[in-house]
């Protein structure tokens, strides 16, 4: 049975009906020491692994190849799961999907139920899926990563297409690396440096439930950063006409920003909690609730009396008719806003920045 994370990481392990097994360019076991298989992939192809326990480390290089090993497994085995064309067939053709299988002595057949550290090198422009349940993932200069772990921290640098990494009760750090970026963390924290996109579509998303968010230079146009009780932090410049979005519900938001940033601010926070800034903010006025609608005056040419006044109807008497139906009395619900909102420009407001923290102090910093 296949771990279950986060929405992110749910479904990378693909499926294994009808594949084809690899062909083993160069295999080498070595019992006392470390088990060793490798096979040619096309340049972008797409490798999943996946152990019950384990470190995994994944590795980009300049080869064509696929290479495993591990001093733990009993076997590894290299699984072609895409299929080969019939023209291709007498040919040797690199695999575009290859599924690693790792098997241990305690668990001869069971499928990622391994329990064994694995270092793969896969070439530079693969996706690789990795997953484990216990034990941190590793995974450098690739060109897409899926990547979650349950009891264990994530560590990415160098993708160059996208990232999607899960983690339970780990922490993920993200580094120099392109493209589209969603990150979340259960109970631990989420460290990102040096993050750009590679088009105007790849956003950057990032949740925690109890750890702290903290981005460094992260230039995707549109930003969103969510916490339950953990604190947002974010360092560098503001991408022009970006969009940011940050919530937390027990923790503060601290921006840090050049001096010369240009944005417009949209904020929500506690009345209990304050707005905090080191920026000239031009505040505007919010919009005035909308008035009430008038009554309908009375005819002028009657006279204002209980006789103008519409009857009420009559409530039927009990009997074949059925009981009597007591009139409803709907009590107009008491509005408390416990928030304060507040709305400003700063410079031109090139950038949109979208603030809510319901228990902390939103700080707006110069660098």
């Amino acid at each position: 049975m296949k771990v279950s994370l986060v929405p992110a990481v749910l479904g990378i392990i693909l499926s294994l009906a009808g594949f084809t097994p690899a062909n083993d360019d160069n295999n080498k076991s070595h019992s006392s020491e470390k088990l060793e298989r490798s096979t040619a992939v096309d340049p972008h192809a797409s490798i999943t692994l996946c152990v019950m326990s384990g470190k995994l480390t994944v590795r980009g290089w300049d080869r064509s190849e696929l290479r495993v090993r591990s001093t733990d497994a009993d076997q590894l085995e290299l699984r072609r799961i895409d299929k080969v064309k019939d023209k291709d067939k007498d040919s040797v053709t690199p695999a575009m999907r290859i599924d690693v299988m790792v098997v241990d002595k305690q668990t001869p057949k069971g499928d990622c139920q391994a329990v064994a550290d694995v270092e793969m090198d896969v070439p530079k422009e693969a996706t690789v899926q990795v997953q484990t349940r216990d034990g941190d993932i590793y995974i450098t200069g690739v060109g897409g990563a899926y990547a979650g772990s349950q009891n264990g921290d994530i560590n990415i640098e160098r993708a160059s297409k996208f990232v999607e990494a899960g983690s339970v009760g780990g922490s993920i750090s993200l580094r120099d690396s392109t493209g589209r970026i969603n990150l979340s963390s259960a109970g631990g924290g989420v460290e990102v440096e040096n993050v750009r996109p590679l088009g105007p579509e790849d956003t950057f998303e990032v949740g925690t439930v109890s750890g702290d968010i903290q981005l460094d230079h992260v230039s995707n146009s549109r930003v969103t950063a969510k916490t339950v009780n953990g604190t947002v932090t974010m360092t560098g410049p503001l991408a022009r006409a970006g969009n940011y979005g940050f919530t937390t519900m027990g923790g503060d938001v601290l921006l840090m920003m050049p001096r010369d940033a240009s944005f417009t601010l949209n904020a929500r926070v506690s009345e209990k909690n304050d707005i905090i800034s080191d920026f000239p903010l031009k505040y505007l006025p919010e919009h005035p609730p909308a008035p009430a609608p008038k009554p309908n005056p009375l005819p002028e040419n009657k006279p204002k009396t209980v006789e103008a006044m519409p009857k009420a109807p009559k409530v039927q008497p009990p009997g074949k008719n059925g009981p009597i139906i007591a009139p409803i009395v709907i009590a107009r619900p008491v509005v408390v806003n416990p928030f304060k909102r507040i709305s400003a420009v700063c410079g031109g407001g090139d950038a949109t920045i979208t603030l809510s923290s319901f228990g902390g102090t939103l700080h707006l910093k110069r660098m």
